[in-house]
């Protein structure tokens, strides 16, 4: 075992006294050991100066409670300013007191340039403070959608459309990457930071984005306190259905039904594979709610932003701690039946959540809606019911769980990306279900009203959603009566 690693030395920066030099130097060399394989593992990160001053300057803030916590996810100009002004008087007390204490200087330039060197580290102090450090620039590109970070020195962008690009920019060790990350996590909405104890965190930003971080141990390949975060952008593409219209993700056939469906207080499953824009879709979905609804959302990590809706509430998951028992998307689902919800949406499903939202459904809670993973319609219909099974309710039989789903959902959505010739990824709606109500055999009944449809010998990306002709009487008639701006033949029919 190494005698000094990361969490030492951070616990050694946080016991400082604010305006003091941590009290640490730097650790000595590991002792001779047999040469293994995991020798590159087990090397401690030396400590920098300029980390140490971030430590001070985070201390400091912290300690005299100058900022807002909200600060450190959307910052002010004013709060920038006050970071600027903490980061230039860390840096003149470390230089001040590094030569007593045998450390190297952080400014060590001749004195016409120190003004404007001062300047310089207070500005990436700030930045890594309450900016995002190095991929700052790829933060605020609106065209970056995800930032893969594979350890310090290696980092991963990928635009809309396009492929994984690696972009020549790092953080300067894997010690600062973890400093830098665990003070977004720390002081973000519903985040702590990763430790040994707990090496994994799920996070969401302010503007939508979700940040997972995992680090070593359960992370391998990586050098010792290696840290992998994977960033995924929230681009508010589209905000309602005119919107997945332009970008032709939908016809305007499919928007007006779609409009017309959660109008009229549907309970609709929203399915795809990894990536498919699935909790867009349903985010898009609820701009079809009226304003006057009582609308709960159940997810793990917070993501759908529902601000149009005034009378909202968000309920979230939370881990199993010292003391703390944990409280599951089920747990969330049966606490919102006793809030009087209109509507319940529900993130993600993927275990025993499907059973309670699904039982909410069957008991007079209409218009709720939900995403799952699945490639077709059929296949989401099977995932309802294998995710039934996984919730460990006992022997009931198959034909109940399906007449309970059956009865439950009336509406599949799925949704698919294509991979265009030039590499350019495209989201497109594949195919819209109306579920019966019935079972037949083994299979939950369903009609498809629209599917995707592609010319025989040709690639699939191009083809096109187009309308069944399917008219079934019992959603027209539940549709028209639901929906007084709605009329089958005029909006389905006759729109091309």
């Amino acid at each position: 075992m190494p005698a000094w690693d990361a969490d030492k030395a951070a616990s050694a920066v946080s016991n400082t006294a604010p305006g003091a030099i941590p009290a640490f130097t730097v650790p000595p060399p590991p002792a001779p050991s047999t040469p293994s394989s995991v020798e590159s593992k087990s090397t401690a990160p030396v400590i920098e100066p300029f980390d140490i001053v971030l430590e001070a300057v985070k201390d400091e803030l912290k300690v005299g409670r100058r900022l807002a916590s909200g600060a450190y996810d959307n910052p002010t100009d004013d709060d920038y300013a006050v970071v600027m002004q903490v980061a230039r008087e860390q840096v003149q007390i470390y230089n001040v007191n590094a030569p007593s204490r045998g450390l190297p200087l952080l400014v060590d330039t001749a004195e016409a340039e120190m003004a404007a060197e001062l300047e310089r580290l207070a500005k990436r102090l700030t930045e890594d403070v309450l900016g995002w450090g190095p991929i700052a620039p790829f933060m605020d590109d609106p065209a970056v959608e995800e930032i893969f970070i594979n350890g310090f020195n290696t980092i991963f962008i990928q635009r809309a459309g396009k492929l994984p690009e690696k972009v020549k920019t790092s953080f300067r060790s894997a010690y600062a990457l973890r400093l830098f990350i665990n003070n977004k996590l720390d002081y973000g909405s519903g985040g702590r930071g990763v430790t040994v104890k707990t090496p994994w965190r799920d996070h969401r930003l302010r503007d939508g984005s979700r940040v997972h971080v995992i680090m070593d141990p359960l992370v391998s390949n990586l050098s010792y306190g290696g840290i992998a975060i994977t960033i995924r952008r929230f681009r508010s593409v589209a905000r309602g259905l005119k919107d997945m219209v332009k970008l032709n993700s939908i016809t305007q056939q499919c928007a007006n039904f779609l409009r017309a469906i959660v109008k009229g207080q549907l309970n609709i499953a929203v399915s795809g594979g990894t990536g498919t824009g699935k909790t867009t879709f349903l985010q898009v979905l609820t701009s079809e709610i009226d304003i006057n609804d009582r609308v709960i959302t159940v997810e793990d990590t917070p993501e759908l932003q529902l601000p149009h809706l005034p009378n909202w509430v968000a309920l979230i998951t939370r881990e199993r701690a010292e003391g703390l028992e944990a409280v599951t998307m089920a747990d969330n689902v049966r606490h919102c039946l006793r809030m009087r919800p209109k509507r319940i949406i529900l993130g993600e499903a993927r275990g025993p959540e499907m059973i309670a939202i699904l039982e909410a459904m069957n008991t007079g809670h209409e218009g709720c809606m939900f995403t799952v993973h699945a490639d077709d319609a059929y296949r989401t219909l099977q995932r309802v019911e294998t995710l039934y099974l996984k919730g460990g309710m006992g022997n009931i039989p198959l034909l109940a769980i399906r007449r309970e789903i059956a009865q439950a959902l009336n509406l599949v959505i799925n949704l698919g990306v294509f991979r265009m010739p030039d590499g350019r990824d495209i989201r497109r709606v594949k195919e819209v279900n109306f579920v019966t109500g019935g079972v037949e055999g083994e299979m939950i009944t369903h009609e498809p009203i629209f599917a995707w449809t592609v010319e025989r010998g040709k690639p699939e990306y191009t083809g096109r959603l187009e309308y069944s002709g399917a008219a079934p009487s019992a959603l027209i008639r539940r549709l028209e009566e639901r929906v007084t701006d709605f009329n089958w033949q005029r909006d389905i029919d006759q729109v091309e």
